[in-house]
């Protein structure tokens, strides 16, 4: 996979419940699609052709419904990088949902570990950045896996383009 680093951007970002603002609020999360669905154009310009999504609720799965919206006319691919089988199992309806849909049409999928284990979201972070040379992501300084993959990419040397750095304005903050 290190063959299509330069062209592999990873997406990372919280979770539906770590958002600031709710995974209801249609406004708010209209104004998110828009700022993702623009920062892959700018990505495709610059000539990123695949992206890895980990498939959590919220950023992750709002991430990878923007590329498969814009796969028709950018020519993207959505590769998917499920820390464990049955991810999804806990989730609720609306975003197991979203999670199967993803899946059935993703271009490529990686399940990394047959069963969870503590540790296992960290992988699948690694695993994406060790694959990918831009982070896409929603980091507003609150610690967790999406602090500790912001910090992974940053030593690893990625570009990093992020969306709460005052590019995306709220209207529910």
């Amino acid at each position: 996979m290190q063959e299509f680093r330069p062209v592999t951007c990873c997406f990372t970002g919280y979770r539906a419940e770590k958002m600031p603002f709710a995974a209801d609020d249609p406004v708010a999360v209209s104004v998110l699609a828009q700022a993702l669905e623009q920062a892959i154009r700018k990505s495709a310009e610059d000539g990123y052709t695949r992206f890895f999504t980990g498939m959590s609720t919220g950023f992750d799965l709002w991430a990878a419904e923007a590329v498969l919206r814009l796969k028709p006319a950018l020519g993207v691919q959505l590769l998917c990088a499920v820390p464990f089988d049955r991810q999804a199992d806990q989730f609720p309806l609306g975003w197991k949902r979203k999670f199967n849909d993803t899946l059935l049409r993703a271009d490529q999928v990686f399940v990394l570990s047959r069963d969870y284990y503590a540790g296992c979201f960290a992988a699948r972070n690694r695993f994406m950045v060790e694959a990918s040379s831009l982070v896409i992501c929603y980091y507003d300084g609150c610690p967790g896996g999406t602090r500790q993959t912001v910090q992974l990419a940053k030593r690893s040397g990625l570009r990093i383009m992020n969306l709460a750095d005052g590019q995306l304005v709220l209207p529910s903050l």
